[in-house]
This record gives structure tokens, sequence and C-alpha cells, in this order.
């Protein structure tokens, strides 16, 4: 997506040229340190959950057998904070519940958009379900993983709303084994 150049300046000792760092590198260097604080947070986040006896998983939507799904409709596009994105369809192994990235698979698509976030570039909006009050993560992964730890409080997103018969699986588990996101758990 993005090419690292570099500029020669001929100010160097005996008019060899000296590289200078281009804008493009600079702000690859500051996405790769961007992405390994998301790492050591993923890490923290980990730890602190096994002390708690909690789970860090993302809620997974997919699990919902789709004979619970009454109806699907168009939701229009509009901003969601963050906070409310609590799962996914399907994607449980790349993030956990805080959207942290769990391995290095991640990282050239994650310093990617962290890049095009740095250099002000459009991005599409992410794709969530909207299952009552909540979100899952259909299309956007990356996006929202790279918004939330660059700080921000919410994304751009297109949406469907599902409508669902009957209590998620989530809601019915020991409260041992509840989603911190859900507590409203702080790291």
């Amino acid at each position: 997506m993005f090419e690292i150049h570099s500029t020669f300046s001929f100010c160097g000792y005996n008019g060899h040229p000296v590289p200078v760092v281009s804008r493009h590198a600079q702000l690859f260097d500051q996405a790769i340190s961007l992405f390994n604080k998301a790492r050591r947070n993923s890490i923290f986040v980990r730890i602190r959950a096994a002390l708690l006896r909690r789970t860090t998983a993302l809620l997974d939507l997919s699990i919902l057998p789709q004979n619970r799904v009454l109806n699907q409709c168009y939701g229009g596009t509009k901003t969601v904070n963050l906070d409310q994105i609590i799962g996914t369809l399907g994607r449980v192994g790349d993030f956990d519940n805080h959207f942290y990235p769990l391995s290095l698979r991640t990282q050239s698509r994650w310093i990617s958009v962290a890049m095009a976030r740095s250099l002000c570039l459009p991005l599409e909006p992410v794709k969530l379900i909207q299952v009552g009050e909540h979100y899952f993560v259909e299309d956007g992964h990356h996006r929202i993983s790279v918004a939330r730890t660059r700080g921000e409080t919410a994304i751009d997103a297109e949406i469907i709303i599902w409508k669902v018969s009957g209590s998620l699986p989530w809601e019915t588990r020991p409260a041992s084994d509840a989603h911190p996101v859900l507590e409203h758990l702080s790291i």
C-alpha cells in the first residue's frame, strides 16, 4: 500500500550523500511503535484477565443459530462509540475484546491502516452488525484496533441490524465467565 522512499542530501561529510528519513519512513516507524504498544497492552490485558479469571475473547456472533435471527435490515451509516463494539462475526483469533492484536500475523495490515490514518487518507466505514445496543464487526477489525490504540472513542460504520429471538448465548454465561466489556471493567 505504501512505499518507503529515502531522499538524499548532499550536505554530508566530504560531499557524500546522507540519507534523510522521508515522511513515509517516519510514519512507518510510528505505526510499528503503535502496533508494539497495542501488542504490549494485549499482554497486560490477558495477564489481568487471568488473575481475575475472566476471558479476553471477543464475543462471537457466528455462534448464534441462524434460526434465531428473525430479521435483518440496513441501518445506514453512523458514528458508533467504540465501547459498544463487543464482538465479531467469526474472527475471534486475531484480536482480544479490547481489539488489541493477538499475534504478529496482523502486523502488516495493521501498520498499513495506522499509516493511512496518520496521513488522513479516507478509509471505508467499518461494517458492523447491531444486536440490541451492541455491535459486532463484520469488516474492519484492523481499523477498529488502530482507532482504539490511537485513543479514539468512535468510528464511522455501516450498520446492519439483526432482530433476534430469545437471550443471546453470552448473556446466559455464569457470572465468573462474564465478558469484561459488558461489566465495564477498565484495563
